[in-house]
């Protein structure tokens, strides 16, 4: 899937169906393989890029709304889904601090909005976040301020995952954390 995909991008021919497609087949495989057999073992599964990720990138690309959703109607609905909102400028400046452009399809230029790179991203990223907004509404996303540091990020999404457990927050080091709670008889939430 990853080749059709990158062969697709490196192209530039991939069409807003055919990029939801794939994505869907990808995220279908990942479910399957890596989110359900943890689940199934009682585990706690951290997901990034769940479906609401395509749900966002897709209508943005203006594939229908209903579509999407009924294409992902498979997924399993999290117990708690958390999306870190960064505005446009934040978000083009922190991709351009580690690279030199930005890449055709994160920046929307398959939609013909605008020949300039930079102004296709505010364009697309632009709707992208407007769609994200409608599903903070739609699905009840937990929303944390993605403009600080990664480490400040960090603290209020463990206090956010924290909370919903049962557990004591802690900027403690993960693995620590994990056997302080089990140590205490914390088990929190499966």
């Amino acid at each position: 899937m990853k080749a059709a995909t990158k062969a697709g991008k490196k192209k530039n021919q991939l069409t807003p169906m055919t990029f939801s497609l794939l994505h869907a087949t990808d995220f279908a495989d990942r479910l399957l393989y890596s989110i359900i057999p943890p689940l199934k073992a009682g585990m706690v599964v951290l997901a990034d890029r769940y479906a609401y990720t395509a749900f966002a990138r897709d209508v943005a690309r203006n594939v229908d709304r209903s579509w999407v959703r009924e294409l992902y109607s498979f997924a399993v609905r999290p117990d708690l889904a958390v999306y870190f909102r960064v505005p446009i400028d934040v978000s083009l400046d922190r991709l351009l601090a580690r690279r030199v452009k930005l890449k055709f399809y994160e920046a929307g230029m398959d939609m013909g909005w605008s020949t300039n790179p930079t102004e296709s991203f505010r364009l697309f990223q632009g709707k992208v976040l407007e769609e994200y907004d409608r599903l903070v509404e739609e699905f009840g996303l937990d929303v944390i301020d993605a403009t600080g540091s990664i480490t400040e990020q960090q603290r209020v999404f463990r206090r956010v995952v924290a909370a919903y457990l049962g557990v004591p927050a802690t900027d403690e080091p993960i693995e620590e954390a994990v056997e302080a709670a089990a140590a205490e008889g914390q088990g929190g939430r499966s």
